[in-house]
């Protein structure tokens, strides 16, 4: 069924979410209730097909005793993409290597920790039923969420964390297939060949091919939440917030105020999106400066009632005609403001906008320097960039005054 966004506050926003999904917060946590809590209802598992067939291809033997699991994550840079890998070695009671896998993982959500879960999630996935395993891992956090999340009774608040379907997915494993499991830190700096090992064989399969199933293929949840066929592994209210803003801040960017002005390529949206992020409250009334954040936000959508903008409201009441009347040289629009030759120093904005456009230079400098020294050749250039040449603006000067971030500048 169609919802609003689910927020005390919904009217608000009302205008901006247009989002048709099939769950709520409270539905969501309710059907999880039934299937978690219910041990008669059966369990459907979203594993495709053809995994299902490899996983029970490769179930292990009774005799495996030690699982060790590592991960390998790289962040994106440049024109490469983010990529996740996982590996497990399966030993006998002997210390011999039975079984190894690795894998590339779907880049769903990636982080260090999701890379992690996942090579447990399929060690777990090739065991025999009945099977008792010591995981042996090298990561703290796992073992101090695994505590929290799988060596408790299940509770509704697991479905508010990142990768709880992940987390869901080992519950139900063990349960169904009558696992005993236990988890081992593998000690820093221990040089154990087997941890080696299984780092080695999770950074060799960052050269593997992505795999071409659906993420949904590696969740073995018995319930299950999806946005454009992709599992929705974090707080439904987080992210069904995250889709407004990026709806929300694509109406933003299209409006015909900007797209005036040129591709919206031009400017760096989600900058400016960080930036007008950072504003609480400007409306309020409690941050003690409404006034301020009530004219930035009049002056990025340019409508501070100059002669200009009153020409098209009112022109019944303005004439086309008229010009900038403390110059009368040139029409009164917002760019005119910080260029108007009008002499009166108390009248002036063109005196005010030099100054503030130097602090606002003068300011990005002294951050910069802060968190790491640069050389003189840097900082020159820096100051020669043309967006701060207030003698003629140039458009990055006069879209930076308004609060648009040329892209040229942050790319």
């Amino acid at each position: 069924m169609p919802i609003g966004y689910p927020t005390r506050n919904a009217k608000v926003f009302a205008a901006y979410l247009p989002i048709t999904l099939s769950t709520s917060w409270s539905y969501a946590t309710s059907l999880a209730l039934v299937h978690l809590t219910n041990p008669l209802l059966p369990t459907s598992s979203a594993l495709s097909s053809s995994f299902k067939d490899k996983i029970e291809d490769d179930v292990l033997p009774l005799s495996v005793q030690s699982l060790y699991t590592d991960d390998s994550y790289h962040t994106a840079k440049d024109s490469l993409l983010s990529s996740m890998t996982s590996a497990w070695l399966a030993l006998d009671d002997d210390g011999l290597i039975l079984e190894s896998s690795s894998l590339q993982l779907p880049s769903c959500l990636p982080s260090a920790l999701r890379s992690e879960i996942y090579a447990v999630v399929l060690g777990l996935h090739a065991l025999s039923h009945g099977s008792s395993i010591s995981i042996y891992t090298d990561c703290n956090q796992l073992i101090s969420l695994w505590k929290r999340f799988v060596d408790v009774p299940f509770s509704p608040k697991l479905l508010r964390e990142h990768n709880h379907l992940l987390w869901l997915s080992i519950r139900q494993l063990i349960k169904d297939r009558n696992l005993e499991v236990d988890l081992i830190k593998v000690p820093a700096h221990s040089d154990d060949v087997y941890n080696i090992q299984a780092d080695f064989l999770a950074k060799d399969a960052h050269s593997f091919l992505q795999p071409t199933v659906s993420p949904l293929a590696f969740c073995y949840a018995p319930c299950l939440l999806t946005f454009n066929s992709l599992p929705i592994d974090m707080n439904i209210r987080h992210f069904l917030r995250s889709i407004a803003d990026a709806r929300a801040l694509l109406s933003f960017c299209s409006m015909a105020r900007f797209t005036a002005l040129g591709f919206p390529s031009l400017f760096d949206w989600a900058g400016i999106h960080f930036c007008l992020s950072q504003i609480k409250g400007f409306a309020s009334h409690k941050n003690g400066c409404p006034e301020f954040w009530i004219f930035c936000i009049k002056l990025l959508l340019d409508m501070l009632p100059t002669l200009a903008t009153l020409q098209q409201r009112k022109p019944y009441l303005y004439s086309p005609d008229w010009l900038c009347p403390q110059c009368n040289s040139a029409p009164e629009d917002l760019n005119h403001l910080w260029t108007c030759p009008y002499i009166l120093p108390d009248l002036n904005p063109r005196l005010t906008h030099r100054s503030e456009l130097v602090k606002f230079r003068d300011s990005c400098l002294s951050s910069f320097l802060s968190l790491k020294p640069l050389d003189i050749t840097f900082q020159t250039g820096f100051s020669a960039l043309d967006c701060w040449n207030y003698e003629s603006p140039s458009p990055s000067c006069l879209w930076l005054t308004r609060g648009l971030l040329p892209a040229h500048l942050t790319t």
